[in-house]
Parts: C-alpha cells; structure tokens; sequence
C-alpha cells in the first residue's frame, strides 16, 4: 500500500514540474524523486523534466540526465525517446557552442527515426535544429536545405507555432543568401501563422527580420513604420533584448533616409538597452553605426569620441588600421576648427568690404543728389557762375576721396608689413633657439661629458702622478665649458639686444 501511494505520489509530482518553471529548488526535489522506487515511465518523465530544466543553465549536467534516457530508450528499443534524447545532447552542445558536436548527435538522432507520421514532429525539430547549427557556421546554403527539410515534415503534422518557427529561420537564412524576395514571402507566411495562433512573441520576431530586409531593401520608409510598431509593444512589455535590436534597426533605417538627427536617437536608446544588458557586441555595433552618422554628419569630435569607445571595447586600437583611422578622424577635427575659423576670418573681411563698399556708394548717391540739384538750381537760375563753384567744389570732394583711400590703403600696407616683421622676428627667434639646442646637445655636453670621464678615472686612479694628467685635463675641460659657456651667454645677450632694439624700433 505505501509503495502504490508512493508511485501516485510521484507520477503527481512529475506532471506538475512539466507544467511550471522549475527552479533550483524544485530541480533538488526531482532528483531526490529518482532515488525512490519509480516505474520506467515515471523514471523517464522525471528525467526529461530535470534535464529540461537545467538545459539552459546547466547544460553539462543536463547531459548526464539525457545520456541516461539514451540508455533507457535502447534498452526498451523506444527509437522515439532515444531521437528524442540525442536531439536534446545535441542541443545542449549548441547552447555550449559547440557545433561540431552537436551536429554529431544530431545525426544520431535521425539515425533512430524512422519514414513514418509518428516521427514527422521531432523530425521537423532536428531538422530545425541542424539548419541553425549550420546557419551558426555561416553555411546558409546548407542551412536553407535542412530548413526546407523541416518545413516538410512541419507541415505533415500541421503544428502552425513549428512551422512558423521553422519558416522565421528560414526566411533569415534565405535573406543571409541575399534571397530577399522570398525571404520576405517566407516571413510574411511565418508572420500570418502566428498571428493566426496568436503568438505574440514569434510575431515579434518576424516583424523585427521583415524590418532588417526593407532596410537591405532600401525600403527604409516601410521599415521605420514597421519598427515604430515594434518599439510601441517591446516597451509595454519592457522586453529590453528585442527593443536593443529594434533600435538598432531603426536608426539604419533613419540613415539610409539621411535623417542623421533620427538615427543619433535610435542607436543612442539602443546603446542605454545593450548597457543595461551588458550585452558588449551590441554596444560595438551601436558605437560603430553613432562614429559613422557623426563622421557623416561632418563631427568628427563627437565620431572620434565614439570610435575610441568602440575600439576600446573590441580591444582593437592596438592595430596599426585602428591608429590610422583615429589619428585621420582627429586631423579631420582639426582641419574642421581651422576652417570655421578660416571661415570666421573671411566672413569679417567679407564684412567690411560690403561695409566699405556701401559707404562708398553712399557717398556716390549723395555726391549724385549734389550734381542733381545743383544742376536743378543752374537751370531755374541760370547762372553759370554757381555752376563753376558747384564743379570746383565736387573736384575738391573727390580729391578728399581719393586722399582718404590712399590712407586707408597706406594703413593697411603698414598693417601687412608690422605682420610681416613680427613673423620674421619669431622666426628668427625659433632659428637661435634651435641654435642653443644645437650648442647644448653638442659643444655643451661635449666638455660635460668628458669632465664626468675623468672625475670616473680620478675615483680609479691609483698614483698621484696620473691623477695630476687627469686633473690637467679636468682643468682644460672646465675651462672649455666655460668658453662654451660665454659663448652662449653672448649670443643669448646679443638675441636680447637685437629683439629689445626692435621693439623700441616698433615703439
């Protein structure tokens, strides 16, 4: 009697962890469930819960549990549950990211189906499985063919979420081909099953691919839209990891429409989403898309500032292709300054000139007016002699005219050649320093250098008389450093006299 109970006992116990989450604590209480006396049926229920659950945290472990049921299935010839357990290995390889293996037990797990309906789910599923562990080596022709294998035996058992999963894989491999049509036509179908299941996390994903393909596309319009929707559910579901992507999606979207502005914004949110998930290759893409839309957009402080930091996380900077880039994005940044101050400079001057000349033709209009009316005034009066002082008077104003351009341009000749000598002066001052660093490193050190040889030979010196020649030759030494000495004191004196007589010359 306490063994019946027992097995209801546990039977209960099983069926309930295959209908929630199981978390460590549960995960314990099944394995103490197995050291109790079980039935096949229950043992192998129990089995597929515990290694379930720890396939995402703990794939090593979960082996253990399927290798078991492995075991069990060849033992009572159950080709389904042996499928069934090598296809799980096979995946717990693919979250380790070990494909050679996990494609190896993949094929395993064919190997124990068999051509019948009863198969036809886990087939489509390792089928499934295979086209991922392929599209994860970049094989996508490969991939696109164990996809297509899946679909057909998906549809055999007219499962819609299996189908339209496989149908999502599908479409992304058929757009890694560059397949884009019907990338798009095998999404759009994934798309309408799981509307019609109301999945909404599947529908998701699909409208996330559909976006990535408008945008390859070049349709970036229908894509923006389709993202905007996107955002609006990811942010009542504060799903973070599918609001990263969007975003991402969405500022490519912007910049192929050269909204620059739009984009900064998207990949700035994407950037906050992948920081919060501490998902580092996100933050790379973001990074790398926000240095180019600034390098585009003619910033390049801000497109240096974020291509250090995409580097700086990739630990790439050390590459001689790195330094390049970032030493061209910070002569960029300089050339820029320079221009806008070069640009500033010509916009004064520009300035002036439309000032002069306006003063100029005012002067012109009101000399005009003069002519006019004193022209008026001789007609109605008639009197030539007025007309005479009149011209004598407007020779005079354009002599006074001429006189004041010739000044200004006298000023600005004199401004040019101040410039001019000051710029001599400043080189002459950079030759003489040059000069002193020459005398330095060479006359300088020269006697410096020989006077630390022989004071070495005079702490070794072991008879007088050598070390009266060594201190003759530290005299000699001594006194050529200070002729060296004077020598550069003059010249420095000589510079000083030079450049105070100019500047009294300038006073």
């Amino acid at each position: 009697m306490q063994t019946t109970n027992r097995y209801f006992v546990s039977t209960i116990f099983c069926l309930l962890w295959l209908a929630i989450p199981l978390s460590g604590q549960n995960l314990d209480s099944l394995k103490e469930v197995l050291l109790s006396d079980l039935s096949t049926e229950q043992r192998i229920a129990t089995l597929k819960s515990l290694a379930e659950g720890l396939m995402n945290d703990h794939p090593v472990e979960a082996i253990q549990y399927f290798e078991t049921l492995v075991g069990l299935g060849e033992q009572g010839k159950d080709k389904a549950l042996a499928a069934y357990a090598y296809n799980r290995i096979g995946s717990c390889w693919l979250n380790q990211n070990d494909l050679k293996r996990s494609i190896q037990f993949y094929f395993k797990a064919l190997e124990f189906t068999e051509e019948n309906s009863a198969f036809d789910d886990l087939k489509s599923r390792i089928y499934n499985n295979l086209g991922w562990s392929f599209k994860k080596l970049n094989d996508f022709a490969k991939a696109l063919q164990y996809f297509t294998e899946a679909e057909k035996y998906g549809r055999r058992v007219g499962n819609k979420n299996t189908v339209a999963l496989i149908l999502n894989n599908k479409g992304v491999t058929q757009k890694d081909l560059k397949q884009l049509d019907q990338a798009l036509a095998t999404l759009n179908e994934s798309l309408s099953l799981n509307r019609e299941a109301d999945n909404k996390r599947q529908e998701r994903f699909n409208l996330n691919n559909i976006s990535v393909i408008y945008i390859e596309q070049g349709r970036f319009a229908e894509a923006i839209e389709v993202l905007k929707y996107l955002v609006t559910i990811n942010e009542d579901l504060a799903d973070s990891v599918e609001l990263t992507n969007n975003f991402i999606n969405l500022g490519s979207s912007y910049t192929g429409l050269h909204d620059y502005r739009n984009a900064e914004i998207s990949f700035l949110k994407s950037l906050d989403y992948a920081e919060q998930l501490e998902n580092a290759e996100a933050k790379k893409q973001v990074l790398s898309e926000l240095s180019s839309i600034y390098r585009q957009e003619g910033k390049y402080k801000e497109s240096l500032e974020y291509f250090n930091k995409f580097f700086l996380l990739s630990d790439s900077l050390k590459t001689h292709a790195t330094q390049q880039f970032a030493l061209e994005l910070e002569s960029k940044y300089t050339n820029l300054i320079q221009e806008r101050e070069l640009a500033k400079a010509h916009k004064e001057l520009a300035e002036q000139k439309l000032y002069r000349t306006w003063f100029v033709g005012a002067l012109i209009i009101a000399a005009f007016l003069i002519v006019f009316f004193w022209r008026v005034i001789v007609l109605k009066k008639r009197n030539e002699r007025q007309l005479i002082e009149i011209n004598h008077e407007m020779e005079a104003q354009a002599e006074e005219l001429k006189q004041a351009n010739e000044e200004i341009l006298s000023i600005n000749e004199n401004l040019e050649n101040i410039i001019l000598k000051r710029t001599q002066v400043i080189q002459n001052q950079n030759d003489r320093l040059r000069q002193f660093a020459f005398m330095n490193s060479h006359k300088i050190r020269g006697p410096v250098a020989s006077m630390l040889g022989i004071m070495q030979l005079l702490a070794d010196a072991r008879n007088t008389e050598h070390s009266q020649d060594l201190l003759k030759h530290l005299e000699t030494c001594t006194r050529n450093l200070d002729e060296v000495i004077h020598e550069v004191n003059s010249q420095l004196e000589q510079d000083n006299t030079l450049i105070d007589g100019k500047n009294s010359s300038k006073e």
